[in-house]
C-alpha cells in the first residue's frame, strides 16, 4: 500500500518536462473578433492569442460598437464566455470553457468581468465562473471562491504559481451541471484584459490534486452498496492540517465516504459508498477544499430494479405501502402499464402511489399522457388512470407533451375515481386539440383534486377545451371536487380557464382555488376560474381569479370566475359564494363581467332568448372596481383594489364562514388575501338582543360598545334579525 501511494503522489506532484513559457502574457480583445473569425457561440475551437492556446466552447468576440451600448466601459471589445451553449453539431455536447491547453508557468491570473445585459437572455441570469489549475490539463483543482459578473466593472484575481501548468474558466457547477440539456445560447459574461504573471519567486503554490475525476458505478439495483476508491493529495498550505471533505448534490443521500490516512504524508484515501435509493440515475458531488484550493470527483450511478416483478421503485401499491414514485422511469413505467404497453391495460383502481422526490422529465421527448384516447376519439379506446396519487409536496417538471390533433392531454390524460394530490408541475410546455389541461385532461367518475398547483412556467395550449388545472369533465353519474388549488400557467385555447375549462357533472366542486396566469380564447369564451358550465350544478366557493384574460373574436362570453353556462330547469342551481376577481376582461363581446355574465343562463341551448337568472346563486362576491364600469349583479359588489389588500376585504370575505378562510400570506398573491385559513370564527348568529337594544359585532362575534372604526360590522336588531353594514 505504501508504494502504491508514493507511486500515486509521484504522479500527481510531478512536473510535465515542456520547457516553460516564462514572462508575464496578456490579451485584451481588442482583435479577438479577426482571430475568432466566422464562428458562433456553440463552436469547438482552438485559438492562439499573443503565443498560447486556447481551447474553447461557448466563447463569441462581443459587438464591440463603441457607444456604450455593449455594456462594456474598459475598451471597445471584449470577449463573451456564454453561461449556457449548445453543443457543437460536429463534436457534441461540451461545457462551456476557456482553457489555455499551452503550459506556461503561471503566477497570477487577473482579468475583469462585467454583466453582458444586452440582450434579456443575459441580463439578471448571470451564472457563477471559477478559475482552475492542472498540471496535466486533465485533473483540475479551483483557486479561490466563485466570482458572478453585476453592472459594475471588477477585476478578478487568483494566486496560481504552478510551473508548466494549465487553466480554464468555467461554470462553478461544471460537474453537475447538465450540458447536454442546453438548447440555446445565453447567460452572457463580458471578460476583458486578461494577464499571466510568472511565477511570482519561482516559489510553489500549495497543491490538492485526486487520482480521479469522475466515479461511475454504472448500473446497481435499488439498495445495492457498492465502493470505489481513490487517493486526494495535498501540500504546501500553511497551518492547514488536511483538506476538509464533502458530499452535495441533489442525490447526496445515495453517497457516503469514508477518510483514510495513508502512510504517506500528504495523501488520502478516500472510498466512496454508493446505494442508490430510487431507479434512474443518480449524480452527486465530492468535493475536497485544501485552504483556497478546491478540487471536484463527479459521483454518478444508474439504479435499476431489483427484479423485473418489482412495480415501480418499490411498494406494494397499499394505503400502508404505497407504489414509490422517485424519478421519470417510474413515471414512464406507470404510463405504459395504463396503456397496456406490457400487454396487459391497468387502471390502478384502489392502488396508491406516493412521489418521494422531485421529477425532471425533460430527457423525455413527447410523454404520453398517464391515461388518454391516443388511439382514437371514441370511448372504447379510453384509458384511465382509477388510482390514488399523492405527489407529497413534490413537482414534476420538465414534461413535453405535444400531441396536436389529440384529445385528453395532460400529465393525466384521463381518471376515473381517482384522487390526485399535493403535485405540482412546472416548466412544462402541453399542447393537444380538445381537453387540455396541465395536471388532468378529462375526470370521469367521481374523482378529486387536491393541493395541485401548476405554475407560472407552464404554458397550456389547445383548440377547445383547455384549462390551467383540469380541462373537463364527462357527462355521467359522477362528479369532480378540486380543492386547495392554483394555476398560474399561460393557458391558450376556446372555452378556456385557469382552474377548469368545462364541467358537465353535477354536483361538481371548486373552492378555495385561484388563477394567476393569462387566459387566452381567439374565438369564443374564457374565464377565471372556469370556461363553460355544461348543464350542470355547479359550486364555487372562496375562488379568486387575478390571471388576465383576453378574447379576440365576437362570439363569446368572458367571466372573471366563470364564463357562462347552459343550464336546465331540473338541474340544480349554480352556486358562487365568497369569490372575487381583480384580473382585467378584454374584448368586444356585450357578455362580459368580472364575476359571471348572468345573462348567459341559457335554459334551452337552442333558443337564446330563453334566459332563467333564477338558476344562479351569487352572494358576498367582489371585483375591482378600476376594471371598469360593470353592473354590480344581486351578490356582487365593485371594491378598489387597494381595498383588497386590506383587513377589511378580508372580513367581508369570511363573513357568515364558520372558518376565517380569506388570509393574507407574505409574499404570496401579489398582496391579495389567499383562501388558506383554518382558524375557526366565533360569530353566532343566534345571539338576541337585550332590552330591545340594538347590538354591534365585528366578524370576531366581538360586542362593540362605542363608535367603531371604518369597517364591515354586524347588526343585530331588537327583533332578532341582522344586517350588514360598512362603516365608513
Amino acid at each position: 500500500m505504501k508504494k502504491t501511494y508514493t507511486l500515486i503522489l509521484a504522479i500527481l506532484l510531478s512536473v510535465i518536462a515542456t520547457p516553460a513559457i516564462a514572462e508575464d502574457w496578456n490579451y485584451d480583445f481588442e482583435n479577438f473578433g479577426d482571430i475568432f473569425g466566422d464562428h458562433y457561440a456553440n463552436s469547438t475551437l482552438d485559438l492562439t492569442l499573443n503565443g498560447l492556446t486556447w481551447h474553447v466552447h461557448g466563447v463569441m468576440p462581443s459587438a464591440g460598437t463603441g457607444d456604450g451600448s455593449d455594456d462594456w466601459g474598459n475598451g471597445n471589445k471584449s470577449l463573451r464566455l456564454y453561461g449556457e451553449s449548445k453543443k457543437d453539431r460536429q463534436l457534441g455536447p461540451e461545457m462551456t470553457n476557456f482553457t489555455l491547453t499551452t503550459p506556461r508557468d503561471i503566477g497570477k491570473v487577473s482579468f475583469y468581468i462585467h454583466e453582458q445585459g444586452r440582450w434579456p437572455a443575459s441580463y439578471g441570469l448571470q451564472v457563477a465562473w471559477i478559475l482552475q489549475w492542472s498540471a496535466d490539463g486533465t485533473a483540475w483543482t479551483t483557486v479561490g471562491d466563485s466570482f458572478t459578473a453585476s453592472d459594475e466593472t471588477q477585476l478578478i484575481e487568483r494566486e496560481v504559481n504552478h510551473a508548466n501548468a494549465y487553466i480554464r474558466i468555467v461554470r462553478a457547477d461544471y460537474a453537475t451541471f447538465d450540458y447536454t440539456s442546453v438548447t440555446s445560447n445565453g447567460k452572457i459574461t463580458n471578460f476583458d484584459d486578461l494577464k499571466i504573471t510568472d511565477i511570482n519567486g519561482g516559489g510553489e503554490a500549495p497543491t490538492l490534486s485526486t487520482t480521479e475525476s469522475a466515479l461511475d458505478f454504472g448500473d446497481m439495483s435499488i439498495g445495492q452498496i457498492g465502493s470505489k476508491s481513490f487517493a486526494v493529495a495535498y501540500a504546501g498550505m500553511e497551518g492547514v492540517e488536511r483538506p476538509n471533505y464533502e458530499i452535495s448534490g441533489l442525490d447526496k443521500d445515495a453517497y457516503s465516504y469514508e477518510l483514510k490516512p495513508t502512510a504517506q504524508a500528504g495523501v488520502d484515501s478516500i472510498t466512496i459508498s454508493c446505494r442508490p435509493l430510487r431507479r434512474g440515475t443518480a449524480t452527486a458531488t465530492f468535493t475536497a477544499t485544501y485552504g483556497n484550493l478546491t478540487t471536484a470527483v463527479t459521483l454518478k450511478v444508474t439504479a435499476i430494479k431489483q427484479h423485473p416483478d418489482v412495480s415501480f421503485s418499490g411498494g406494494e401499491g397499499t394505503e400502508d405501502d404505497p407504489y414509490i414514485i422517485a424519478c421519470m422511469e417510474d413515471l414512464q413505467e406507470l404510463t405504459d402499464s395504463v396503456n397496456g404497453n406490457d400487454q396487459q391495460v391497468q387502471t390502478f383502481e384502489g392502488k396508491y402511489f406516493l412521489m418521494t422526490d422531485d421529477i425532471d422529465m425533460s430527457p423525455v421527448e413527447n410523454f404520453r399522457p398517464i391515461g388518454n384516447q391516443l388511439g382514437g376519439t371514441g370511448t372504447e379506446n379510453m384509458k384511465v388512470f382509477s388510482g390514488n396519487f399523492d405527489g407529497d409536496g413534490h413537482t414534476i417538471y420538465g414534461l413535453n407533451m405535444k400531441y396536436t390533433s389529440a384529445n385528453s392531454v395532460a400529465l393525466f390524460g384521463i381518471i376515473e375515481n381517482a384522487n390526485i394530490s399535493n403535485l405540482s408541475i412546472a416548466n412544462s410546455n402541453i399542447t393537444g386539440s380538445a381537453a387540455v389541461g396541465g395536471l388532468v385532461g378529462l375526470s370521469i367518475g367521481v374523482s378529486t383534486i387536491k393541493n395541485c398547483h401548476v405554475a407560472a412556467d407552464v404554458n397550456v395550449s389547445g383548440t377547445y377545451y383547455v384549462a390551467g388545472l383540469c380541462s373537463s369533465t364527462l357527462s355521467d353519474s359522477g362528479h369532480l371536487t378540486i380543492s386547495d388549488c392554483t394555476s398560474a400557467a399561460t393557458v391558450t385555447g376556446d372555452f378556456s380557464a385557469g382552474i377548469m375549462s368545462t364541467n358537465g357533472q353535477n354536483g361538481t366542486v371548486i373552492e378555495r382555488c385561484g388563477n394567476s396566469g393569462a387566459i387566452t380564447a381567439p374565438t369564443y369564451s374564457a374565464g377565471g376560474i372556469m370556461g363553460f358550465v355544461s348543464y350542470a350544478s355547479t359550486t364555487f366557493n372562496n375562488c379568486y381569479n387575478t390571471g388576465a384574460i383576453t378574447m379576440h373574436g365576437t362570439d363569446y362570453f368572458g367571466g372573471g370566475i366563470v364564463a357562462g353556462a347552459g343550464m336546465k330547469m331540473e338541474d340544480n342551481l349554480m352556486v358562487i359564494t365568497n369569490c372575487w376577481n381583480a384580473g382585467t376582461l378584454t374584448g368586444q363581446s356585450f357578455y362580459l363581467h368580472p364575476i359571471i355574465p348572468a345573462n348567459n343562463l341559457l335554459v334551452d341551448y337552442d333558443d337564446e332568448s330563453n334566459y332563467n337568472h333564477d338558476l344562479l346563486t351569487m352572494s358576498n362576491c367582489y371585483f375591482d372596481s378600476n376594471l371598469g364600469e360593470y353592473l354590480e349583479l344581486d351578490g356582487t359588489h365593485a371594491i378598489s383594489e387597494s381595498d383588497m389588500k386590506t383587513d377589511n376585504f378580508t372580513q367581508l370575505l369570511n363573513q357568515g364562514q364558520d372558518t376565517a378562510v380569506w388570509i393574507f400570506v407574505e409574499g404570496k398573491n401579489n398582496g391579495f388575501p389567499v383562501p388558506e385559513g383554518s382558524v375557526a370564527t366565533s360569530i353566532n348568529s343566534s345571539v338576541t338582543t337585550g332590552n330591545g337594544q340594538t347590538e354591534m359585532y365585528n366578524l370576531n362575534g366581538q360586542r362593540i360598545n362605542s363608535i367603531p372604526a371604518s369597517g364591515l360590522y354586524i347588526i343585530k336588531k331588537a327583533d332578532g334579525s341582522t344586517v350588514k353594514v360598512i362603516k365608513h
